[in-house]
C-alpha cells in the first residue's frame, strides 16, 4: 500500500480485473464464515453470526464506496500479487491467507466446540468498537490515498500523500489491520484465537518496517515526509 496522492478517477470503470476481484471478495467471506461455523459445530452460534453479518457489511460498503469514488483501485487491488512486486511482498500474500483461517478454526474450536476458554461479554462488545474503528481508518486512508493498493510498488506518477490519516502515522492501513485482526478472537469470544491474530499482528509490523524501507530508498519526497510525520502505526509511539 504505497503511500501517495490522490490521481483523477473521474474517467475510471470496474473492469474485468475489478468485477472478479469484488466476487472472490465476496466468496472468500462466506467461504471464512462456513469454515469458522464448521469449527464451532454449531450453525445458531450468534458470535459466528454477528461477525459474518460485520464481515459481509464491510465488503458492500468497500464495494460501494470504491466505485463511487475510485473504480480504479478496485481493480488494481483484485491484483493480490502484481509484477514485480517485492519478495516479502509475495511472502506475506501467501502467508496471511492460511494464518486468517487459522484464527477462525482455533476461535471455533476454543469458544464453541471445545469450550477450552470463556471470554467475558464486554471484550465481544470492545472487539466490536475496535473492528467499527478500525474500517473507519481504512476508509478514511482509501479516500485521502488513490494509490492504497496490496502491493507495495512505487509507480513512476506517485507522490507522497500527507492528507487524512497519512498526516498522524505513515501506514494507517497497516494499522487498521492490525486492530481488525485482533479485534475478530475478541468478537468470537476466543482467548486462544489470539495466538495466530498475534502473529498475522507480528506479520504486519514486519512488512511495514520492510515497506518503509523500500519508500525510503524508491519515493521520492518519502524520506522528508518521515521526518514530518514521525510514526509507523501508533502515533507517539512507532
Amino acid at each position: 500500500m504505497p503511500e501517495s496522492t490522490t490521481k483523477n478517477s473521474e474517467t475510471s470503470k470496474l473492469n474485468r480485473d475489478g468485477r472478479r476481484g469484488v466476487v472472490v471478495n465476496f466468496l472468500s467471506v462466506i467461504l471464512a464464515f462456513i469454515v469458522l461455523l464448521i469449527s464451532a459445530n454449531d450453525i445458531y452460534w450468534i458470535n459466528g453470526w454477528m461477525y459474518f453479518g460485520f464481515m459481509i457489511g464491510y465488503e458492500i460498503v468497500y464495494t460501494l464506496f470504491l466505485m463511487r469514488i475510485n473504480p480504479e483501485l478496485l481493480n488494481e487491488r483484485a491484483k493480490l500479487i502484481k509484477k514485480g512486486a517485492k519478495r516479502f511482498d509475495k511472502v506475506f500474500a501467501v502467508s496471511y491467507i492460511p494464518m486468517y483461517f487459522m484464527v477462525l478454526i482455533i476461535s471455533g474450536f476454543d469458544a464453541v466446540r471445545y469450550g477450552w476458554s470463556t471470554m467475558p461479554l464486554w471484550l465481544t462488545v470492545l472487539g466490536l468498537f475496535m473492528v467499527t474503528f478500525a474500517s473507519y481508518i481504512s476508509f478514511w486512508a482509501m479516500y485521502a490515498n488513490s494509490y492504497f493498493e496490496c502491493t507495495v510498488m512505487v509507480q513512476e506518477d506517485q507522490q507522497v500523500c500527507k492528507s487524512g490519516p497519512y498526516r498522524v502515522v505513515r501506514h494507517p492501513g497497516y494499522a487498521a489491520g492490525i486492530v481488525s485482526v485482533l479485534a475478530a478472537p475478541l468478537i468470537l469470544g476466543s482467548w486462544w484465537g489470539l495466538v495466530p491474530s498475534t502473529v498475522i499482528t507480528i506479520m504486519l509490523v514486519i512488512r511495514t518496517v520492510l515497506e518503509d524501507r523500500t519508500l525510503k530508498k524508491e519515493l521520492p519526497g518519502y524520506m522528508g515526509y518521515t521526518k514530518t510525520t514521525r510514526y509507523r502505526l501508533i502515533p507517539r509511539v512507532w
